[in-house]
């Protein structure tokens, strides 16, 4: 990056760090779809994002939004035969018990996302680095970066989790259910996310979508899970429980297990290729009866 674009990028970051919600989240839409929104009257799907942005705050996306106390709800919801098994958790990276962690395990925060830290074998350790990893990840605010309200009051700690593997020996497939008041619309699945992404889109019966998003398009759809049935249950007790919800399952050899509930899929901030596919999707939620007057 030039000196110019990197002081550009610097102090245009800054700028809008200092600017309040509602007219930031405009600003960070502009820079995509080159146009603002009506904030009272969101019609497509990221339109609507951007909406539960500065008009949601039901105070539960608080909870399902923390990678730690969310597992309390999820195993109300749907059994705790689900829940990713916590190996530790605390405020302080340093407290980590390396030496009393067997591998393969996750290493993340609780109020954020994205940046975790995966240990396959002893050999893929290295503490210092992952302590300090931890402690910049701790200051940071995913509320402020992407103005994502559930965000805002999460405690900050650090978890590590046992990390799910599939029969490969890689990790598995992620499915990703888009639960619109209280029924599955799209799966997403996503395949190979640390190396070679590809993602597809489906409907609830395995049928491809006709559209794509951020990454490469597989040419098909993988095998259709042995309990899709079942994912699509679990998947519809935990979205059920807001208008609308993402909800991310895993399937495994040891069984199904949940992985997260998101409220902003991709920040409000993701074209659709073909764009009408926006308007859609955007149709499945209805925010009509909770627009302020």
């Amino acid at each position: 990056m030039s000196f110019s674009r990197h002081f550009f990028k610097k102090h245009y970051r800054n700028w809008l760090d200092s600017l309040p919600d509602e007219l930031a989240v405009q600003i960070m839409y502009f820079r995509t779809f080159k146009k603002f929104m009506n904030l009272k009257s969101p019609k497509t799907f990221n339109e609507k994002l951007i909406w539960r942005k500065i008009h949601q705050r039901d105070p539960r996306f608080t909870v399902f939004a923390d990678k730690i106390a969310v597992k309390d709800e999820i195993s109300r919801l749907i059994g705790q035969e689900h829940i990713i098994p916590t190996l530790w958790s605390g405020q302080n990276p340093e407290e980590i018990p390396f030496d009393q962690l067997a591998p393969p395990y996750a290493i993340k925060v609780s109020h954020s996302s994205g940046l975790n830290i995966f240990v396959k074998t002893a050999k893929d350790l290295d503490s210092v680095a992952t302590i300090s990893s931890m402690k910049k990840q701790l200051l940071y605010s995913h509320h402020h970066l992407f103005r994502e309200w559930s965000y805002l009051g999460i405690p900050r700690r650090v978890l590590v989790e046992k990390m799910l593997i599939a029969e490969n020996g890689q990790p598995p497939v992620d499915y990703k259910f888009y639960v619109f008041h209280g029924e599955v619309k799209i799966i997403q699945i996503d395949t190979d996310r640390f190396d070679d992404h590809y993602q597809l889109y489906l409907d609830k019966n395995w049928e491809t979508l006709p559209f794509r998003k951020d990454c490469k398009p597989m040419d098909g759809p993988p095998p259709k899970p042995a309990r899709l049935d079942k994912l699509l249950e679990l998947a519809v007790a935990i979205g059920s429980q807001f208008d609308f919800v993402r909800v991310d399952l895993y399937d495994t050899p040891e069984g199904i297990f949940f992985g997260e509930t998101t409220f902003y899929p991709g920040a409000g901030d993701g074209r659709f290729q073909p764009e009408k596919w926006d308007g859609i999707i955007g149709s499945y939620w209805n925010t009509h009866d909770q627009i302020p007057s």
